[in-house]
C-alpha cells in the first residue's frame, strides 16, 4: 500500500503548485517552438538512453554531503583546515542543483495524477533546499560563518527530504523506469493471421502473454511492444504516420522499423520483434538485429 502517495494526493494545497510548475515548464521548454522538442529530448536524456535528471542529481547530493561533513568536522574540532573545502563544495552543489532543477521539471511535466502530485512536493521541497544552501553560501562569503554553516545544514536536511520523495517517485510510481516488457518470446510464436491485418493500421496482439501490435507497411510486417517505455501508455491506440508510431498519453516517438527514440520523453528505446509468415499465420520472436523482415 503506497501511504505516501496517497497521504501526498491528498495534499490539495499542491495543486497551484502543480499548475505554476506547469506554465513555468511550458516556457522554458518552448511547449510551442519546433526546437522545443530538442531541447526537451536533451534534458529528458533520450541520447543518452536513460533519464538524464537523477545523473544530475548526484552533483548537488554529493556536493552538498562533502559540504555536511566538513563543517561537522569544523564545528566539532574548531579546525577551519576544511573550510574552503566546504564552501566549494556548497558552490558545486548550487551549480549542480540547477541543472537538476531543469531536468527534473522537464521530466515532471509529462506525469499525470499521483505522481505529478508528489513530484510537485519533490520538486518545492528541492527549491527550499537550494535557497537554504543559497542563504548559506552568501553568509559564509560575508563573514557570518557560523550562521552560514547552521543554514546549511538545513538545507541538507531538506536536500535529503527531497531525495527521499525521489527515490517514491523511481521505486514506488515507476518514473523514469522502463515501462516496456524485457522477458519477450525466444523462439516464433503465431499471433494472427496474415489475412487480417490491413495496411497502414495498427493491430494489438499478444505473443506469449506479451502485448504487441502489428502493422503493414507495403510488403514489409513491424511488430512493436505495445506498452510505451516511458510510462506504460497504449501505443496501438497512438499515430502511425507510416514511418513511426507516438504515444497517445505523453507524446513520445518511436521508429517502426527499430524502436528508436525520435521523440522524447521515452529515454529507452522500443522493443521491437522479428516477424515472419508462416502458412498463412504471422509469427514473432525476439529481435536478433532486424526488427521486422520482408515476406
Amino acid at each position: 500500500m503506497d501511504k505516501l502517495g496517497d497521504l501526498v494526493s491528498r495534499q490539495n494545497w499542491l495543486g497551484p503548485v502543480e499548475r505554476v510548475l506547469g506554465a513555468v515548464a511550458d516556457v522554458l521548454f518552448l511547449k510551442d517552438v519546433p526546437l522545443g522538442q530538442k531541447v526537451r529530448n536533451f534534458l529528458h536524456g533520450t541520447w543518452l538512453g536513460h533519464p538524464l535528471h537523477p545523473v544530475i542529481t548526484d552533483v548537488p547530493l554529493g556536493a552538498w554531503t562533502a559540504a555536511a561533513a566538513f563543517d561537522l568536522y569544523e564545528l566539532s574540532t574548531g579546525d577551519k583546515s576544511l573550510a574552503r573545502g566546504a564552501d566549494v563544495a556548497v558552490g558545486i552543489g548550487l551549480i549542480g542543483a540547477a541543472g537538476a532543477a531543469f531536468t527534473g521539471l522537464n521530466d515532471w511535466n509529462h506525469t499525470s495524477d499521483k505522481p505529478r502530485r508528489v513530484g510537485a512536493l519533490h520538486a518545492i521541497t528541492n527549491i527550499a533546499a537550494t535557497a537554504c544552501y543559497l542563504g548559506s553560501w552568501w553568509q559564509r562569503r560575508n563573514g557570518c560563518r557560523r550562521a552560514g554553516l547552521t543554514t546549511g545544514f538545513a538545507g541538507y536536511t531538506l536536500s535529503m527530504v527531497g531525495a527521499y520523495l525521489g527515490g517514491h517517485l523511481v521505486f514506488n510510481e515507476r518514473i523514469g523506469v522502463n515501462h516496456a516488457p524485457e522477458a519477450l518470446p525466444e523462439r516464433f510464436v503465431p499471433v494472427m493471421k496474415e489475412s487480417e491485418l490491413p495496411d497502414n493500421k495498427m493491430v494489438k496482439a499478444e505473443a506469449d502473454g506479451v502485448p504487441l501490435f502489428l502493422v503493414r507497411r507495403g510488403r514489409r510486417i513491424f511488430a512493436m511492444a505495445e506498452k510505451c517505455s516511458h510510462l506504460g501508455g497504449p501505443l496501438s491506440e497512438g499515430e502511425f504516420d507510416g514511418q513511426a508510431v507516438t504515444c497517445p498519453w505523453h507524446g513520445s516517438t518511436f521508429a517502426i522499423g527499430d524502436g528508436s527514440i525520435l521523440a522524447g520523453p521515452a529515454t529507452y528505446a522500443q522493443p521491437c520483434f522479428e516477424v515472419r509468415v508462416s502458412e498463412g499465420q504471422i509469427e514473432v520472436r525476439a529481435s536478433r538485429g532486424m526488427a521486422a523482415n520482408p515476406y
